[in-house]
């Protein structure tokens, strides 16, 4: 190939892909209100991303492609764990996690500041990535309905849209605090105890470590009803 050839190549080939570049630059701009909700970003999200570097939660987390593998995918964790259960484990992880393999340490998180990074994980949780990452789509479903229009979901799905960060069934969700199978097998409450265990676990259990759920009472029942059906 002569040289004058190879220059065109070259500079034709550079100058295509910045303009390539350029446009999907602007593109992606254009539809940031679209794609991130940028409306959203509000003082709290800005606080919690600064506590988010504070703690240096990317050593261990993932969050939008970009951090460690040793502790969960956190983009969408918001619909897996749900506000309190965050602020739980950020603040007493080693209580949360003492009978699990994996840890995480004691860094001192103030509840304001866990308030903070709830908003933040909030706000990541809607951004428009293309269902990433694929594994938790199924508490980002549970959570969006399970509010609305729980009757659409399966049992099983909404439980676990739920519960799923902390408990497990059938080989799903996370078994932290224990398996719905054993724990039905345990529990002596009726019905309307356990929807109040629920919503708030110390009124029923003044020693439990579990966080008031974000469910509603309607949820709670048939949350109630699937574990009183595993008896």
């Amino acid at each position: 190939m002569e040289l004058k050839n190879a220059r065109m190549i070259f500079w034709g080939g550079t100058l295509v892909s910045a303009a390539i570049f350029g446009w999907m630059t602007y593109d992606f701009h254009q539809q940031g209100e679209t794609l991130a909700h940028n409306s959203k970003i509000d003082d709290r999200v800005i606080a919690g991303k600064k506590v988010w570097h504070k703690y240096n939660c990317n050593n261990c987390h993932t969050i939008l492609g970009f951090g460690g593998y040793y502790a969960p995918d956190m983009t969408k964790a918001y619909y897996r764990l749900g506000a309190n259960n965050i602020i739980a484990i950020v603040m007493n992880p080693q209580e949360v996690y003492r009978n699990s393999f994996r840890k995480m340490p004691q860094l001192g998180v103030t509840k304001i500041e866990a308030q903070n990074l709830v908003a933040f994980l909030h706000w990541t949780a809607n951004i428009e990535n293309r269902q990433w990452p694929p594994q938790d789509e199924k508490y980002v479903k549970a959570a969006r309905l399970r509010e609305s229009h729980p009757e659409k979901l399966q049992k099983t799905d909404l439980v676990l849209g739920a519960c799923g960060g902390c408990h497990s069934f059938a080989n799903q969700g996370r078994d932290i605090a224990g398996d719905f199978g054993e724990i039905a097998k345990r529990i002596t409450y009726d019905h309307d105890t356990l929807i109040r265990y629920m919503q708030n676990p110390k009124s029923v259990k003044p020693d439990s470590d579990m966080p008031p759920q974000n469910v509603s009472p309607e949820t709670a029942g048939l949350i109630a009803d699937f574990i009183l059906s595993l008896r």
